[in-house]
């Protein structure tokens, strides 16, 4: 068949596994970051990010410091900005959208400053603002491996805890739920989630794939568990034809990616009203 032809190059391999891996993280958090309604933080964090990149970047070519990539710097960056905004909410009252707002825009910011400062590197930036899935490299793989394994062993310890923190973390506090523990290391996942499928999807897109399946999903479903599950396979979908996608028509895999959840959305939202028409 023309279609698993494709994957006898070995990106294309790299890039199916990225997206099955890419699916269980995105799938599993996605639905936490919908549920707790945190679409706004999560797109703050992953905005953000950029502010990291840029500095590490322009660190690592002014002080030849011996790393590839800029993504740690990303990473750390990301992870302080969500910690800063939930710290600012929690303890000092600050309005959580003014914290979102303002973090946002001056992770991009910066990173447009030092990205802007450091010769050559301003092409190369475009490549975590859109994503490249094709890019995928053994490192990539190894990552998401380990981020998945970390969110899955964290979501079936604290499971009741984050199910709960969704929906009222205030009433459960009451009952001794650890819902601020939940809520700042879902921070670091979401945050290294972010970084990590950055080359796959981008900063500005990333927002996408971590809630158009959880959407999806919910059309079908209402059970937390199940649509998890459907997430990552509504994901899987999405990642895979918007490969064949990006392949056939010469396309950037990123928004190719995006287009496709989008499309599986609508067919599954026709569905449910068909079904719902006839039943």
């Amino acid at each position: 068949m023309e279609f698993l032809e494709i994957f006898n190059y070995a990106f294309m391999r790299n890039a199916l596994i990225v997206g099955i891996l890419s699916s269980i993280c995105c799938g599993i958090i996605g639905t936490y970051i919908v549920n707790k309604k945190m679409v706004f933080i999560s797109s703050s964090i992953s905005h953000a990010s950029y502010g990291g990149i840029g500095i590490g970047v322009y660190l690592i070519y002014f002080f030849k410091l011996p790393l590839n990539d800029p993504l740690i710097f990303g990473l750390i960056f990301s992870i302080l900005s969500g910690v800063l905004i939930l710290i600012l909410k929690d303890f000092f009252g600050v309005n959580g959208d003014l914290g979102i707002g303002i973090m946002m825009s001056f992770g991009m910011a910066i990173g447009i400053i030092f990205s802007f400062m450091t010769p050559g590197y301003q092409a190369d930036m475009s490549t975590y603002l859109f994503g490249n899935i094709l890019l995928s490299n053994s490192t990539n793989i190894i990552s998401l491996l380990i981020l998945d394994i970390i969110t899955i062993i964290f979501f079936v310890i604290f499971y009741k805890a984050i199910v709960y923190s969704s929906f009222d973390e205030n009433f459960y506090k009451l009952y001794g739920v650890p819902v601020k523990f939940v809520n700042y290391f879902m921070i670091i996942i979401i945050s290294s989630a972010i970084i990590i499928n950055i080359k796959t999807i981008g900063i500005i897109l990333i927002i996408s794939i971590l809630t158009i399946p959880q959407a999806t999903a919910a059309i079908i479903a209402r059970k937390y568990s199940v649509i998890i599950y459907l997430s990552i396979l509504f994901s899987f979908l999405g990642i895979l034809f918007g490969l064949l996608f990006s392949y056939i028509f010469n396309i950037p895999s990123g928004p190719a990616i995006i287009v496709a959840l989008i499309v599986i959305m609508l067919i599954v939202k026709m569905g449910a009203f068909v079904k719902g028409k006839i039943g």
